[in-house]
């Protein structure tokens, strides 16, 4: 099996076999045979492509894919899958790093195919040849370097492409008793010239997946795909278990979980009367003023009164909490019993023994002290406007991307909750959000709102490019302009002795506004810097939004909301 193009059509053969429907691809000439495997079957409908410039923004677009492929999964009852990722080799290849990073600890499906030259070109200074490239990328759930020549054939590719979209998924393998955290795999294969397959090859390779074309790129699934056991919500019988036991001063913790759905915990903490700590992008945060065990600004809480903070004894955690300090400190008490239960909660069969017998005055402590805790952080809170803005966005119900820094912090005081909160909380990043929440609209096929800082929309502005023959995603860019880095002056960085590197080092003011970078990316822009402007412009955009689920076929209107944060605040905005 020397030829470049039939080991890249085994790899596209195999992928699809194994349920993968999503690929994003950057141009390159040494992945140019996975993109003569990959494009026709797009064209048939088999699968859907997404092509961008950068492979930093594809790498993120992919990440964002993966997270909504996984909400889609759990709701509907279909395996999940894999995101596959391409680029060429040479330094395009780091450039996924960023991405792959943040699916690792995220906790997210992706499938990187980095291209490579031969083996017989590394260690010569050979062209875009990185000695060891099959190890570029850290943190991956597993790595393969595919052979160029007769040494790589069809049950070779087919078994190995099998071996990285389980492991991607988080299946049990090497004779592991239980599953791993699904995550990122490195497929690194080398192609030797030539790199275009000949005319026969491309019309064989063309006609046999000719009769696939009214698939649906999305929707459909293989019965042969690996799952990392998603199942609808309450459908988990039969499923793994998962033993919680409850003691007196029990507490639920809960972080980011990529995507999955926590219904059974949510039954627990009502059932028996369980305080919720949970972070805005966990799913226990959503619609949490109908709860009566969640626990709004609970970080505060946790500061405030030592008496509860003292009183807990069993901490369940769900997800990944990582956004406060006073958090931290409780999951690193060793006096406290933690018990870690899998972000894929609902597809376990939860079972519970002990119990807290004090008739619920215990949550309503909590509660009691965190709607008290909600109205000091409202008196003391000096960004007015972003504050009001941001709960106006949690209110609404829409599908909302919350950048890292203090966008994800101004929601953690929210208490009607009704929009569905997503963050990248894996590695905390500010890199990569405008391509992540595109990602994240093409993949759950709906209207997505991005609210991010200043600093973080301009790492990411090159996320604000489509390619013109590309799907765009319906995404409104809500960005809260303060010029620089407010973040830090609320941390330990705006002490009197080190108050004087503040500035430059740390919050890096700029003095740009986003109006010119939007025109000259397609984007429609407005400017407001009160709630009552902000909420009449957000609710014009949403009336004139589409959705995304028309597979290139739809029109959405794509508007960045930038709000003016440099300017004193008014009555209104209080």
């Amino acid at each position: 099996m020397s030829n470049s193009s039939a080991v890249a059509q085994q790899i596209a053969r195999s992928l699809v076999s194994a349920g993968v429907r999503e690929v994003v691809l950057s141009p390159g000439s040494r992945s140019a045979p996975l993109v003569y495997a990959f494009a026709p079957l797009a064209e048939a409908g088999v699968i859907r492509t997404h092509v961008r410039l950068d492979e930093r923004d594809a790498g993120f677009l992919a990440l964002g894919l993966a997270r909504g492929l996984r909400v889609r999964a759990a709701e509907s009852g279909e395996r999940g899958s894999p995101v596959a990722l391409v680029t060429t080799s040479g330094s395009a290849v780091a450039n996924l790093h960023p991405g792959v990073l943040e699916a690792s600890y995220g906790h997210l499906p992706l499938i990187a195919i980095t291209a490579d030259r031969p083996a017989r070109l590394r260690g010569t200074g050979a062209n875009q040849t990185i000695d060891d490239q099959a190890h570029v990328l850290s943190d991956v759930r597993a790595r393969f370097d595919v052979p160029a020549g007769d040494a790589v054939t069809t049950d070779g590719v087919k078994g190995t492409v099998a071996e990285a979209v389980a492991r991607s998924m988080g299946a049990a393998v090497d004779g592991a008793s239980s599953p791993s955290l699904p995550g990122p795999v490195q497929l690194n294969v080398q192609f030797d010239t030539p790199l275009v397959p000949t005319t026969d090859e491309l019309e064989a390779w063309t006609a046999e997946f000719a009769e696939s074309a009214d698939a649906d790129p999305v929707r459909e699934a293989s019965a042969a795909a690996p799952s990392d056991a998603l199942s609808p919500s309450g459908s988990s019988a039969g499923g793994p278990t998962v033993d919680v036991t409850l003691t007196e001063g029990t507490v639920i913790v809960a972080g980011d979980a990529g995507g999955h759905s926590a219904d059974s915990l949510r039954e627990l903490a009502e059932e028996r009367s369980l305080p919720v700590l949970a972070e805005p992008s966990s799913p226990l945060t959503f619609r949490a003023g109908d709860s009566s065990t969640f626990v709004p600004a609970h970080a505060r809480v946790l500061t405030d009164h030592p008496e509860l903070a003292g009183a807990i004894r069993t901490v369940i955690v769900h997800g990944k909490p990582t956004l406060t300090r006073p958090v931290a400190a409780l999951l690193a008490d060793t006096s406290v019993s933690v018990r870690r239960v899998p972000d894929d909660i609902d597809a376990h069969v939860l079972t519970v023994t002990g119990e807290q017998r004090d008739g619920g005055a215990w949550a309503r402590d909590w509660v009691e002290a965190g709607n008290a805790a909600v109205g000091a952080v409202r008196d003391e809170q000096s960004a007015q406007t972003a504050r009001a803005i941001t709960e106006h966005l949690a209110a609404q119900d829409i599908t909302l991307f919350a950048a890292s820094s203090n966008t994800i912090r101004y929601l953690s005081g929210a208490v009607d909750v009704r929009a569905r909160i997503h963050a990248s909380r894996g590695l905390a990043g500010i890199d990569g959000l405008v391509s992540t929440a595109t990602g994240l609209s093409l993949g759950l096929a709906e209207p997505v709102v991005l609210l991010i800082g200043d600093i973080a929309m301009l790492h990411d502005v090159g996320g604000l490019l489509t390619p013109t023959s590309e799907e765009t995603g319906s995404v409104t860019i809500v960005v809260l302009n303060d010029d620089g880095g407010a973040i830090f002056s609320g941390l330990e960085h705006s002490q009197p002795h080190v108050a004087p590197y503040l500035e430059r080092y740390f919050t890096v003011p700029h003095g740009r506004g986003f109006g010119e970078l939007a025109a000259a990316y397609g984007w429609d822009h407005a400017q407001v810097s009160t709630l009552e402007d902000f909420s009449a412009v957000f609710a014009d955009t949403q009336a004139g939004s589409q959705s995304a689920g028309g597979h290139g076929e739809h029109s959405v209107r794509r508007t960045i909301i930038e709000v003016d944060l440099t300017s004193p605040p008014t009555d209104h905005d209080a």
